[in-house]
C-alpha cells in the first residue's frame, strides 16, 4: 500500500514538474516573449480598483480605464514600447510629440457703437502648449518560467514649453485710453462669457521658458505571465536628471499719452539636477506582448 502511494505521489509530482516546465498553453501557444515580439504597457491599478470596488459592492462603480502607466520619472501621456531581439533581450522606446492650440472667444461690447442698438466685438485668446519626450534603452530578462526578472537602462530627452497670446476686439487709443477687455487671466462669469473690465494695461502675450531635460536611468522589475503573452508586473528605478526652463517672457500694452506702447517683462528661470531612487511606490502594470 506503502509502495502504491509512494509510486502515485511520484507519478503526480512528474506530472506537475513536466507542467511547470512547459510554458506553453492548452493550445500550444508560447507563454513568454520570443524573438520579433512586440510589446506595449498599461497602468494596472485602475482594474485593481476596478475589482476591488465589485468585492465590496461599491455602487457606481466606474469601468477602468485604458491609461498609461504611472511611471513617476516619465511625463503622462507617453507611449511606451518594446521589440524583443531574442527571448531575453529587448529595446526599449518611448515617445510623446503632442501640440495642442486652444483658442477662445469672448464677446463684449464695441466702444467705438454710436448706435441705438448694442454692437460687440470679441476678444481671442489662445494657448498652447508643446511636450516632447523621447526615450530609448535596452532591456535584459532572466527567468525559466512564469516569473521573469527585468532590469536594464533607458536615456531621455524631454522638450516643453506654454505660450499665451490675446487679441483684443477694442484698440487702445487717444480716444479710449482704457478700453473694454477680458480680464488676464480669463476668468469664466456666470453669462457662460469672461469677466471683462476698463483696463489701461493690458497682457498681448504671457510665454514660459522653453523647458528642456536629458535623464538616464537603470531600472529593476519583475513579470508575472498569467496568461500566453500576457503579463503583470512593476518595476523601480534610480537614475539622474538635468533639467533646465528659460526665462519667462510676457508682454504687456497701455497708452503713455501720446501712442501704444509695448512693455516686456522677464522673470524666473529654473535650473535642476538630481540622482535619486524613482518611482519608489512601484507602479503596477499589466503587459501585452504579439
Amino acid at each position: 500500500m506503502k509502495k502504491a502511494i509512494f509510486t502515485l505521489a511520484l507519478a503526480l509530482f512528474s506530472v506537475y514538474a513536466l507542467n511547470a516546465q512547459d510554458l506553453t498553453s492548452k493550445k500550444g501557444f508560447p507563454i513568454l516573449p520570443e524573438k520579433g515580439d512586440y510589446s506595449i504597457s498599461i497602468d494596472a491599478v485602475p482594474f485593481f480598483v476596478y475589482f476591488g470596488n465589485m468585492m465590496n459592492g461599491t455602487q457606481d462603480n466606474a469601468a477602468p480605464t485604458w491609461d498609461f502607466p504611472a511611471l513617476s520619472y516619465v511625463p503622462m501621456w507617453t507611449v511606451q514600447g518594446k521589440k524583443f531581439l531574442s527571448a531575453t533581450t529587448a529595446v526599449r522606446a518611448r515617445v510623446r510629440i503632442g501640440y495642442t492650440l486652444d483658442t477662445r472667444k469672448n464677446t463684449i461690447l464695441d466702444q467705438t457703437n454710436t448706435s441705438t442698438e448694442p454692437a460687440y466685438v470679441d476678444d481671442k485668446w489662445t494657448l498652447t502648449h508643446m511636450n516632447i519626450v523621447l526615450g530609448a534603452g535596452l532591456e535584459k530578462r532572466k527567468g525559466k518560467g512564469r516569473v521573469q526578472g527585468v532590469y536594464g537602462a533607458m536615456a531621455n530627452i524631454m522638450l516643453g514649453k506654454v505660450g499665451n497670446k490675446v487679441v483684443y476686439g477694442n484698440d487702445i487709443n487717444s480716444s479710449y485710453t482704457s478700453p473694454l477687455s477680458t480680464d488676464y487671466p480669463w476668468s469664466p462669469n456666470s453669462t457662460g462669457g469672461y469677466d471683462a473690465s476698463a483696463a489701461n494695461s493690458r497682457v498681448t502675450k504671457d510665454n514660459s521658458g522653453l523647458t528642456y531635460g536629458i535623464g538616464v536611468n537603470v531600472f529593476l522589475g519583475v513579470e508575472y505571465f498569467f496568461a500566453p503573452k500576457m503579463s503583470i508586473g512593476g518595476e523601480f528605478s534610480w537614475g539622474l536628471l538635468f533639467s533646465s526652463t528659460g526665462k519667462s517672457k510676457v508682454e504687456t500694452e497701455g497708452w503713455d499719452g501720446s501712442s501704444v506702447k509695448t512693455v516686456t517683462y522677464k522673470s524666473g528661470g529654473t535650473t535642476y539636477f538630481g540622482v535619486d531612487n524613482t518611482n519608489t511606490a512601484g507602479a503596477i502594470m499589466l503587459n501585452f506582448y504579439f
